[in-house]
């Protein structure tokens, strides 16, 4: 893309966090933007914020893990701005209580909780928003955020965030070259931060009331979980994530990494070398 003047972006979960950054970034580039989230005092904070940047901001309260929430979403965002040019399905969360388990120990509800969100959420925006997209045959843009944790073998204690992050690389990948071959003016990217400050080992907040349930650590794996909060409490900050993003955006990467240190190289250059040697 590289006109992004009066171009509409719609991005959820983004009241906080990484989408927080990416709707800053985009209303500072003269961009129209749409804020989705499911918290409605940080909704209106954002929105308050933002408006003293541009007036071009809408709000909608969203549950992405909600079909119907989606429609409204798209619905909302024509109503108001007659187009939509970039979709960031970028709300997630991640650990419950800064707790860490085995999948094994994991209830059913922990796992119904994070695919609702994770996968289903990005599912949803793709459903609803492409339809819109091909029917308006324009350049448009479809963010996933994945995370570099989708790009390497699960940490150990991470392990249903990792299979959602894995899985939205796959995703990606498949809506990448399926819109390639039928409209190739829809682009997609997949987003991979990596260690970023942002509320992650706090998403427990959201949680639905119907999938609370006790709470269990594997004391084993207490010190990792306290080890990997450190690091993202000491992460890149959601505005630099932002910058990342939008500098690819203009030369239309598909893997968009905000890490290049030697630690991600390394890890994935681990997991390719671990399926080559063993296609042998």
């Amino acid at each position: 893309m590289k006109e992004f003047s009066d171009k509409v972006a719609v991005i959820t979960g983004a009241a906080s966090g990484i989408g927080r950054g990416i709707a800053e970034k985009f209303l500072r580039e003269g961009m129209k933007i749409v804020l989705a989230d499911i918290e409605l005092d940080a909704l209106s904070q954002a929105e308050k914020e933002l408006k003293e940047i541009s007036p071009n901001v809408l709000t909608v309260l969203t549950d992405v893990s909600k079909i119907e929430d989606v429609k409204t979403l798209a619905q909302k965002t024509i109503d108001h701005f007659g187009a939509i040019d970039i979709l960031c399905n970028n709300a997630g969360v991640g650990f419950a209580n800064k707790s860490s388990t085995t999948i094994w120990e994991n209830s059913l509800s922990e796992w119904k909780w994070i695919f609702d969100v994770n996968i289903w959420g990005v599912i949803h925006g793709i459903h609803i928003f492409v339809p819109i997209m091909l029917k308006q045959d324009s350049e448009c843009y479809i963010i996933n955020t994945a995370s570099m944790a989708g790009l390497m073998i699960p940490t150990i204690g991470t392990g249903i965030y990792s299979i959602t992050k894995h899985a939205i690389i796959a995703l990606s990948e498949s809506l990448k070259y399926e819109l390639e071959r039928f409209d190739g003016k829809i682009k997609v990217l997949a987003l991979c931060p990596g260690l970023a400050f942002t509320k992650l080992t706090e998403s427990d907040r959201n949680r639905p009331k119907e999938l609370h349930h006790d709470i269990t650590t594997n004391p084993e794996l207490e010190q990792i979980m306290k080890a990997y909060q450190q690091s993202i409490e000491n992460g890149i900050s959601p505005k630099k994530v932002a910058e990342v993003l939008f500098q690819a955006l203009k030369g239309e990467k598909f893997y968009i990494p905000t890490d290049h240190h030697r630690y991600l190289r390394s890890n994935v250059k681990k997991r390719m070398e671990a399926i080559i040697q063993d296609l042998q």
